[in-house]
C-alpha cells in the first residue's frame, strides 16, 4: 500500500487505523482536533468492557478474539507494561429473565463458538456477587470477559502507529472533505488545505458534520452518564471480587465493573440502553449537555438500591460519554458512496471500543483491496439502509 492517507480522528478507531495503514507501507497523517486522550468523545471513563458472549450477533465474536489478541500483543511490546496492563480478565456475568432476548443471544453465542460459560440461578448470583434479582432470573458467567484500560490501550496503539511511521497533528480540526477533479483534499478550520490520496473518517461522535446531509441522518449522538459509587468500607472486599456485570432490568440495560481504582476510586456503572423512546435526535457532540444532573444519577442509584445494594454510597465522580449510533446498532465500515477513496469507520453505537484493532485491519483492507475486502455485511451500507429507521 502506497500514497498519502489522512486519518480524521485520533481516538481509538483512528489510532487503530493509523497503525494498520502505516504497517502496510502507507504515509499516514492523523488529524485530531483535541489531544491524545481526552474526555470529550466516546473513550472517556478509564475502562471499557470486553466480552465474547455477544448478544449483538455471533458474527462479532471472531473480531473480539482478534482484537483481544492485539491488546495482549501491545501489552508485551516495549513500554507496554506487561501482561494485564491493557486487558483485565475479571470475568463477565450477564443476568436477566430467561426470556430476555439479549441474554438468550449471549448464551447462544457462547454455545455457537464453544466459549467457556456457566449458568447461575438467582440464589448463586446473590450469594456470589450480591445481585438481588427475581427468583426466576438467571445469569451467564464467562470467565474470559473483563475490561480494557482505555489510556493504556490508546497509548499502546499510538506507540505502534508511531513505530510504523504514522505522524500526528493535534489541535487540528477538520471542517470539510473536498472531492473533485483537482484531487482529494482535507480542509482544516484554519483554512489549510491538505492534499492526500485517500481519507479515513474516524471522528466518532464528531462524524456527522463531515458527511453529506443525506448521510448524517443515518447516525444519532446519544448522551450517556458514567458514575462511580463509594460503598461503605465493609462492602468493598466483596465488590472487588465481582466480575464485570450487565443486568437486563425493566428500566434498561445496566452494566458496571468491580470496585477498584481504575482512574477513579469506586464502583463504576452506567445505563447502556434506556427502555423509554424519544431521545433527542438533534443532539450533537457540539451541543451535548456535559453537566451531570441529579436526575442522571437517580436512575443509577435506583438500580443499585434495587439490585446491588452493597454498592450504594456517595457518588465519587461522574461524567458524560457520547455514543454515535446507527439505527441497526451495528458499526458502519464502508467506502463513502460519493468517493471510493474515502472510508468511513463509525457508528460504533456504544459497544465498539473492544473491537478497534480489528476495525483498523478492516479499514486497511478496504483501502487496499476495495470490494475484494472481506468486511462483514452487517457493517456495509446495504445493511444499514435496509434496516430499521429512526
Amino acid at each position: 500500500m502506497g500514497g498519502r492517507i489522512i486519518v480524521v480522528g485520533g481516538g481509538a478507531v483512528g489510532l487503530a487505523c493509523a497503525e494498520s495503514l502505516a504497517a502496510r507501507g502507507a504515509e499516514v497523517l492523523v488529524l485530531e482536533r483535541f489531544c491524545h486522550v481526552h474526555e470529550l468523545g466516546s473513550h472517556g471513563g478509564h475502562t471499557r468492557v470486553t466480552r465474547r458472549a455477544y448478544h449483538e450477533g455471533s458474527a462479532y465474536v471472531p473480531l473480539v478474539v482478534e482484537s483481544e489478541g492485539v491488546w495482549e500483543r501491545l501489552e508485551v511490546e516495549e513500554g507496554g507494561g506487561g501482561p494485564g496492563s491493557i486487558i483485565v480478565r475479571a470475568g463477565l456475568v450477564e443476568a436477566g429473565s430467561p426470556e430476555e432476548p439479549d441474554l438468550r443471544e449471549a448464551i447462544a453465542a457462547c454455545e455457537a463458538h464453544g466459549l467457556e460459560h456457566s449458568l447461575l440461578d438467582a440464589v448463586a448470583l446473590r450469594e456470589r456477587y450480591g445481585l438481588q434479582l427475581p427468583s426466576s432470573w438467571i445469569g451467564c458467567l464467562t470467565p474470559d470477559g473483563g475490561y480494557v484500560r482505555v489510556e493504556a490501550a490508546l497509548d499502546g496503539l499510538r506507540r505502534a502507529a508511531l513505530r510504523a511511521g504514522a505522524t500526528f497533528r493535534y489541535g487540528a480540526r477538520v471542517n470539510e472533505l473536498a472531492f473533485g477533479q483537482a484531487g482529494l483534499h482535507v480542509l482544516l478550520e484554519s483554512g489549510e488545505l491538505l492534499p492526500c490520496d485517500q481519507v479515513v473518517v474516524a471522528a466518532g461522535a464528531y462524524l456527522q458534520p463531515l458527511l453529506p446531509t443525506r448521510l448524517q441522518t443515518l447516525f444519532a449522538v446519544r448522551r450517556r452518564v458514567l458514575a462511580w459509587s463509594s460503598p461503605v468500607a465493609e462492602a468493598r472486599g466483596q465488590l472487588r471480587d465481582v466480575p464485570v456485570w450487565a443486568v437486563f432490568a425493566g428500566a434498561g440495560m445496566f452494566y458496571g465493573f468491580p470496585y477498584g481504582d481504575e482512574g477513579t476510586s469506586g464502583l463504576k456503572l452506567a445505563c447502556h440502553r434506556y427502555t423509554e423512546p424519544g431521545e433527542d435526535r438533534r443532539l450533537s457532540a457540539e451541543s451535548v449537555d456535559r453537566t451531570v444532573h441529579p436526575g442522571d444519577l437517580a436512575r443509577l442509584r435506583l438500580f443499585l438500591e434495587d439490585h446491588l445494594p452493597a454498592a450504594v454510597g456517595p457518588w465519587a465522580s461522574s461524567k458524560v460519554c457520547l455514543y454515535n449510533c446507527t439505527p441497526t446498532g451495528d458499526f458502519l465500515i464502508d467506502r463513502h458512496p460519493d468517493d471510493p477513496r474515502v472510508v468511513l469507520a463509525g457508528g460504533l453505537s456504544g459497544h465498539g471500543f473492544k473491537f478497534v484493532p480489528a476495525i483498523g485491519r478492516l479499514v486497511a483492507e478496504l483501502l487496499d483491496r476495495g470490494e475484494r475486502a472481506e468486511v462483514p455485511a452487517v457493517f456495509r451500507w446495504p445493511h444499514h439502509l435496509a434496516g430499521p429507521r429512526w
